[in-house]
């Protein structure tokens, strides 16, 4: 008799299939209106909710950054500039962004590294791209990721999973967004 596989070994299963079907929807071209549009986007830092600004988001300028369906603002490929994280944790729970129209289409929250008088901070940004190992565990509607703090002790302990070379990439998803408030 053959021994029964332990339920821990299909533990990543779940987050292995939200990463192909989010590698799927990044890999097809952003539906990006013409334009030079502003964004305003919310994030967490430091517990606190803050807003940054993308700007040039979804241009005629065929050199702007995208993922999946969201633009990005100016490409910084081959641009020398210092970045910090912003993780981008997708959920299906998550509050602060989807793709425009869609709102159960690649659900997501933010959390800053960094923010202006910090050491480091440039407005430039490495984007780091989360799932939960277990989709479903945590309900961020109710209890989200805040602080760089929460975001490194769920990598650590398995609760995130780092996709971003899964769906960008070798190469680092790079952005300019200053933050522009805060609570």
């Amino acid at each position: 008799m053959a021994p029964r596989p332990s339920p821990s070994r299909f533990r990543w299963l779940p987050a292995i299939f939200a990463a192909i079907a989010i590698g799927v929807l990044v890999t097809t071209p952003a539906l990006a209106a013409k334009g030079g549009q502003l964004r305003i986007e919310r994030g967490w830092y430091a517990g606190h909710e803050v807003t940054f600004l993308q700007p040039n988001l979804f241009s005629a300028d065929p050199n702007g950054g995208t993922l999946a369906c969201f633009g990005l603002g100016p490409d910084l490929a081959g641009i020398e500039r210092p970045t910090q994280p912003l993780f981008v944790i997708f959920d299906a729970t998550a509050t602060q962004d989807h793709c425009d129209g869609q709102p159960d289409v690649l659900r997501h929250d933010h959390v800053l590294s960094v923010a202006p008088g910090d050491r480091g901070y440039t407005g430039a940004w490495s984007l780091v791209l989360l799932v939960e190992a277990t989709p479903g565990s945590r309900d961020l509607a109710t209890d989200p990721i805040t602080t760089l703090d929460e975001v490194q002790a769920a990598l650590g302990d398995g609760t995130l999973v780092d996709v971003t070379t899964a769906l960008a990439g070798p190469d680092p998803v790079r952005m300019v967004a200053p933050v522009i408030g805060g609570n």
